[in-house]
């Protein structure tokens, strides 16, 4: 369950301090091996129910603290919520209240509730127990507040409540699973904020050796044996530390990494045909990348190109170059040739392609074969993301704007499945062509023309004109906008124009090229897009490189940072493989790995402001505020 930590496990604890806080006799529980079934859960529940209806306190809240147990247990939250909120938890004692506030916590996290998990998990009368709590109980509660802490976008607080709950020595593999939440924690910070956060850690406290060793993983991931050296150091400072003797699963494998780097690759792209431009910019961005590493590490791989519009049998090309030494294969970049070499059985040497199969064809053949690893600019997954933010950040009812292309086709269907599967609906998806008539897609979309209708029907009805304003339907809340910059320019003031500016919307990286343009972008104001890290900012040391010897269009800018990102990503493709939670921070995104060996990225986040494209922070849940009055009717949903 999400936010139960060791709840499940101690559900005969909670039970036996029920007793203790009453008069009744401990209630049996089922062993382990023998569950009770979900039904037999429900009429238990009933009869607790129905036992406090008869009793008095303190023998009524015991029953409803079971109960309120029973049904978190199952995940029945509306319920057990009833149950809480009817019990006055200044009238329990100190068991009873600790057990309220876990379950309750509980409650309220899976629900959204964050400002009510805060109040229940920072109450002053909790924070007077830390000490004499049972450490069960003191680890449950811990781990509901590093989740709070977490969603909230308070990290460090997160990592110190897993600081604590690894003091307390849970068993495992529950200590391994805590170690490995507080270190993803620590990974959702930038470089920027490690380094800030254990810069004000004054003394060399455990939260900064964490933060310290964080910031030794998200720097040099360009460079394994820099990166290595830098752990070493690391160790020797801090001998004491738990995780000295015991590093992230991606920091044990460094030294693996750099004894299997690959000592020849294979570089396989097009030269003539409809792809030559683009293929030109990932070789300029993957060869900057190269000689930007050649200054600092002590081997480099030889590489070797190949022509692919040369022959259109990628297998030859591949058995040619495996036949000259190759280790490893980075490419093809053609749809059609990524296709045959997913439809292998298998491949002796790995290939990083620069291109995806299609996605109908990966739900036919889910099953890649071994050392396949496919990595591209696939728009389907910033799709994904948005849906994932916008649904966070409170939105339910989704209007789509796209092109009539086959990428936006994709997309839109990816933003959808996604929605949809969250639990939002799409009222609207309209697609324009390029420079079409935005303002009638865009009326008819919001049915302002149904309105106007009603207007001239009933002018025609009255006899009269009327003072009139259309109105745009209501049920939306988020635009979803698939758009380059010039389309964005116009959708975006034609939306207000037909009373729709207050809508949020949400944009792929198609909209920002990375030019500045101050006096056309004002035009875009407000509207929130995920974009490549190489577009929004400019600490990449290969941008330079480019800049000097590269002359093309910013259209090609964000095939560099694939280049770029195909040369960091090559030596580190067994540690994604291997470690689940692992990320490589690159110029295209924060990379992990998918079933399939499918890397997928995760875009950041920016917002036109006066015409600039400004960094945003982590979205903020929405609250869904929970009733807090005492609740008389303590009977299941189905009978109230």
């Amino acid at each position: 369950m999400q936010y139960r930590g060791y709840l499940c496990t101690l559900l005969a604890l909670s039970i036996w301090l029920l007793a203790s806080c009453s008069s009744t006799p401990p209630m049996e529980t089922p062993a382990e091996d023998d569950p009770l079934s979900r039904e037999a859960i429900e009429a238990r529940v009933k009869t607790l129910v129905d036992q406090a209806r008869e009793s008095q306190s303190p023998e009524r809240e015991g029953y409803l603290l079971e109960a309120a147990s029973l049904l978190v247990d199952q995940e029945e939250y509306d319920w057990a919520r009833n149950l809480l909120t009817s019990i006055d938890s200044r009238q329990l004692d100190t068991r009873g209240f600790l057990l309220h506030a876990e379950l309750l916590g509980s409650v309220a996290l899976n629900e959204g509730s964050y400002y009510l998990a805060e109040r229940i998990l920072t109450n002053p009368r909790l924070e007077q127990q830390w000490q004499t709590m049972p450490p069960e109980r003191e680890l449950a509660l811990r781990e509901l507040r590093a989740h709070l802490y977490q969603r909230t976008g308070d990290t460090i607080a997160s990592v110190n409540e897993r600081i604590i709950m690894d003091s307390l020595g849970p068993e495992e593999p529950a200590g391994a699973e805590n170690r490995e939440q507080l270190w993803q924690s620590l990974m959702s910070l930038s470089l920027d904020e490690l380094e800030q956060a254990a810069g004000e850690e004054r003394q060399q406290s455990q939260l900064r050796g964490w933060l310290e060793l964080a910031a030794i993983s998200k720097d040099n991931q360009t460079n394994l044996e820099r990166q290595q050296a830098q752990v070493d150091q690391w160790q020797s400072a801090w001998p004491d530390h738990p995780a000295s003797n015991n590093l992230p699963n991606d920091l044990q494998l460094l030294r693996r990494l750099i004894e299997q780097q690959p000592r020849q690759i294979a570089l396989l792209l097009p030269e003539e045909g409809t792809l030559a431009r683009a293929a030109d910019a990932v070789r300029d961005g993957f060869l900057s990348a190269y000689y930007r590493a050649g200054h600092e590490q002590s081997q480099r791989p030889q590489i070797r190109q190949y022509n692919t519009s040369a022959s259109d049998d990628i297998l030859a090309l591949y058995e040619q170059a495996m036949a000259e030494g190759a280790d490893l294969v980075i490419g093809p970049l053609d749809k059609d040739k990524v296709r045959q070499l997913h439809e292998q059985d298998l491949l002796p040497i790995p290939v990083l392609t620069l291109n995806y199969v299609d996605s109908a064809l990966d739900e036919e053949r889910p099953e890649a074969p071994e050392g396949l690893y496919q990595f591209g600019l696939a728009s389907e997954d910033e799709a994904r993301q948005i849906a994932r933010r916008a649904y966070q950040e409170g939105h339910r009812n989704a209007m789509i704007l796209a092109p009539d292309r086959n990428w936006s086709a994709r997309s839109a269907q990816a933003f959808t499945r996604e929605w949809r599967a969250l639990g939002g609906e799409v009222s609207i998806d309209s697609q324009f062509s390029s420079g079409g008539d935005y303002s009638r897609i865009i009326q008819q979309a919001l049915l302002i023309d149904q309105s106007q209708a009603r207007r001239q029907a009933l002018t025609r009805l009255l006899g009269s004109s009327l003072e009139f304003e259309p109105r745009r339907r209501k049920d939306l809340d988020m635009i979803f906008l698939m758009a380059d910059p010039e389309q964005g320019r116009q959708i975006r003031p034609t939306l207000a124009f037909h009373y729709a500016g207050d809508l949020p919307v949400y944009a792929t990286s198609h909209i920002y090229t990375g030019e500045r343009d101050t006096k056309s972008n004002r035009d875009l104001n407000g509207v929130r897009f995920n974009t490549l890290p190489w577009l929004l900012n400019g600490e990449f040391e290969e941008k330079a490189t480019l800049a000097e010897h590269s002359r093309e269009a910013a259209i090609y800018s964000r095939l560099h940072a694939l280049g770029v990102d195909a040369y960091r990503l090559y030596p580190r493709l067994p540690q994604l493989d291997q470690i689940e939670n692992a990320r490589l921070y690159g110029a295209t995104g924060a990379l992990r790995m998918r079933a399939g060996g499918r890397i997928e990225r995760e875009l950041v986040w920016a917002q036109f402001q006066g015409g600039e494209a400004r960094p945003m922070t982590a979205a903020r849940p929405r609250d869904n505020a929970l009733q807090e009055e005492l609740r008389d009717d303590l009977q299941p949903p189905g009978e109230r």
